[in-house]
Formats: C-alpha cells, structure tokens, sequence
C-alpha cells in the first residue's frame, strides 16, 4: 500500500490534484447555492457527475503516452469538425443560440470540444514544419478558419476568440518571431472599423455596456451591474451560504454558468473569493513549471499553450464578473455549470498530466540553462 501511494505521489504533482480538487468542490457550492429552490437541483446533481466524470478522464488520460494522443490530432479534429457542422443542422437553440446537440439526457457543445481538439491539430501541424510560408501554414489557416466561422455564426463570439488566442499561443511558443504578431496586432487595429461594423448588436451593446453599465441599466448593462454589486457585497467573510441576495432574490441573470463567481463572492466573501483565487493560479504555475523543465519542445508548447488558455479564459470570467470586462460567455474551468466546458478542461488537463507523469520519472531531471 505505502508502494503505491509513493508511486501515486510520484506520478503526480499533489499542488495541482489539490488545487484542482478545491476549484472542484467551490464550483459544486456554487452551483448549488445559485440553483437551490428549496431542495438541491437537478442541475447541481448534473454538475457532480460532470465533475466525477472529468475526474476520470484526468486520470485515464495522465495513463496513456503523450505521443500516442499526439499522433490521433487529426482524426480527433475532424471528429470534432463533423459533429460542429451537424449544429447548424440538427442542434438546438437556447437563448437565440444554437450550439448544442442534444442527446436526450444531457447535450453537448462541439464548440467547447474544438479547443482541446484545434490545440493538438495547429501543435500536431505545426510539429512537420520549421517554415511560416508552407502547405501545412495553410493547412493551419484552413484548420482554424473552419471552426470559427461555424463558431460565429452560432453566434458564439468569446469561443471564436479563443480559438485565435489557442494559434497565437503556439506560435508564440513554436518561436514566431515578435515582428509578426506586432504587424497583425496593428493590422487588426487598423481593420476594427470594419469588425465592429460585422458586430451584432448585442455585442456592440456589450462593450459599450463596459464603459459604462448604466447607460443601459435594464438593458445591456443590467448583468454587469447585478454582478458587481454580488461581488462587492459579499465584503471579507460573505453572507453566508444560501444567503446571496443577488442570486436568491432573482437580481443575477445567468448565476449557474457565467456569472457563478458573483454567487461565490457574495456569500463567502474575499478570503474565499481569494483562496478561489490563488487555486487557480497554483494550476497555472505549476503547469508553467513543467512547461519550462521539459526538454522536449512538442511538449514545452502544449503545456505552455493549455497554461496561457487557462490564464486567459479564467481572467476573462473574473474580469467579466467584476465589469471589467464585456459578457461574451466564456466559462470558469471547473466551476461554470455545463458539461462541454468541463470534459473540455479535463482533456486538457489529463493530457497535461500525461507528460508531467512522464517528465517525473524520467531517470535524470532535465536542467535548463
């Protein structure tokens, strides 16, 4: 017994299972909190087993070799393209969206899938090139440009994003040089007359409902005003759990999926809120750290890229919650109600695991420098 838990505490790293764990466990309070009616909601026993079963995936994944995974990217992005293209066709709408299937008991979202699946297809890619200008550059550019327009036309602007941040990332990583993204950074500058012209409505009133909310208070800017006045209400010890005027009383839209921080910040308060916070970044640093102890660049990339999706994906939600940032629906890994997004972050992060596994039994630690 005292064999295998050595063994177990060797193969992974304990601050990341711990940190993980408690995201875990404050999201499930969460998401029971903003759902409860008197009893705990479906939604809630929903949300465990999503937990329970991205769990699983983490530890299966962590067991399997990472090229193994690495040589399937193709036939699980195109897996992931198929079932994308079959949205607009057969997904249903919720809210004036349509980006799920349904699958009687639960429903899925290919777009949430594509993140996992994009980022091993541009590494997958990419690891057959040294040149920009190539057949598999176009490939890449082909790769990504068809999930996104079928992302967009959803309409699901914050997912689309995501997938420019995932490219950007590896690129950076793969050793782009600085010139080329100061020139497309200037040219996206340059054409943002024209994207904003493109912009829905909605959206517009989105960003401009960030610089100032009350401009239209019961209109775009309504959510942003609820969930600041969550999150500063809450104060240094919360309310109390089940407490939350904002989310009992039916002020907070959207409390069990991209607003859940303002539910947690609201009852129990800024030392939790904090602890919540440092979690998060107790994952990033210690995926950063392995990232940078790796001696193989395959490996450096996907582990730098998940940690940059991690970082930015939780820093849109945080901001978004406190005004700081336009709603655009991007979900708190792990905390967020919704299925997609957590079997999505638990792929990411079981494969993570599979090369930290293998990086911490390698006979001789590598040394940088």
């Amino acid at each position: 017994m005292k064999v295998r838990l050595r063994s177990f505490i060797r193969d992974y790293d304990l601050y990341i299972i711990l940190a993980l764990l408690l995201v875990c466990l404050l999201g499930l309070v969460g998401v029971y909190s903003a759902t409860y009616k008197g009893s705990p909601s479906p939604l809630f026993i929903k949300q465990t087993i999503y937990i329970l079963v991205g769990l699983i995936i983490i530890f299966l994944l962590s067991r399997v070799n990472f090229r193994a995974l690495y040589d399937m990217a193709p036939a699980i992005y195109f897996l992931n393209l198929f079932l994308l293209v079959l949205v607009p066709l057969v997904g249903k709408t919720v809210y004036g969206a349509k980006r799920w299937i349904d699958l009687g008991p639960v429903s899925i979202q290919p777009s949430e899938f594509m993140k996992f699946s994009l980022l091993f297809f541009t590494l997958y890619t990419l690891g057959h090139t040294n040149k920009l200008f190539s057949r598999e550059t176009l490939i890449l550019l082909t790769a990504f440009a068809m999930p996104t327009v079928l992302t967009l036309k959803q309409p699901d602007l914050g997912t689309a994003v995501i997938y420019g941040v995932i490219v950007v990332l590896i690129l950076f990583l793969k050793g782009l040089s600085l010139r080329y993204f100061i020139l497309t950074g200037f040219s996206l500058l340059l054409m943002s007359p024209l994207v904003w012209h493109f912009l829905k409505d909605y959206q517009k009133a989105r960003i401009l409902a960030v610089l100032d909310p009350y401009e239209d208070y019961h209109g775009s800017g309504y959510q942003l005003i609820q969930s600041v006045i969550a999150v500063g209400s809450g104060g240094f010890l919360g309310k109390g759990f089940l407490q939350g005027t904002q989310s009992h009383l039916l002020f907070l839209p959207e409390k069990h999926t991209d607003f859940i921080f303002s539910v947690i910040a609201e009852e129990w308060g800024f030392v939790v809120g904090l602890v919540f916070l440092v979690s998060f970044l107790v994952i990033f640093y210690r995926i950063v750290y392995y990232a940078m102890d790796t001696p193989h660049l395959t490996e450096r990339i996907y582990l730098g890229t998940f940690a940059g999706l991690w970082l930015f994906q939780t820093g849109v939600n945080l901001l978004m919650t406190m005004g700081l940032a336009p709603v655009v629906g991007v979900p708190l890994p792990f905390v967020s109600y919704g299925g997609s997004s957590i079997i999505t972050f638990s792929l990411l992060i079981g494969v993570a695991f599979s090369i930290i596994r293998e990086q911490r039994n390698r006979p001789i630690r590598f040394e940088n420098g």
